[in-house]
């Protein structure tokens, strides 16, 4: 083979292989594709289904760093309160919410004791700043943060 079919041969696969490499990289699901949208939208923190999550007032979930509250049996958005589960103090996720105080509280594990209202408010330090609160969407059985 020449020197001059080796080279145009040469120049011909690695163009045909810089061409392959851009069309795999075109397509998704591969390493650093973005995950599927949230069922709420790609702007959703939480989503979850009414008809099976929180169905009493006073049951809370705490997921994807969010505290989400039932404060009433309704299916609207007043109904529920979101806020940051990140506690203001210390940065630990907040425990639990206690329904008979109606009081979210932040004694584990950092054991400081704040308290916040499901406003967000502060109630009880050692926390001085409040719960970042997210909006509540709801539409038929499904409530969306964001």
């Amino acid at each position: 083979m020449e020197r001059r079919d080796f080279v145009s041969n040469i120049g011909m696969t690695l163009a045909l292989a810089c061409v392959g490499g851009l069309a795999a990289c075109s397509k998704g699901g591969g390493y650093g594709s973005s995950p599927d949208p949230a069922p709420g939208g790609p702007n959703a923190k939480l989503s979850l289904n009414l008809s099976t999550d929180l169905p009493n007032p006073g049951d809370f979930k705490i997921a994807n760093g969010i505290i989400l509250i039932r404060t009433g049996a309704g299916k609207t958005a007043a109904d529920f309160a979101a806020l940051s589960s990140t506690c203001t103090h210390q940065g630990c996720t907040v425990a639990t919410f206690n329904n008979t105080t109606k009081l979210i509280e932040c004694n584990a594990p950092c054991g400081h004791g704040s308290r916040f209202a499901t406003s967000g408010a502060v109630n009880a330090g050692p926390a001085a700043t409040p719960l970042t609160a997210y909006t509540i969407t709801v539409s038929g059985n499904t409530l969306t943060v964001t």
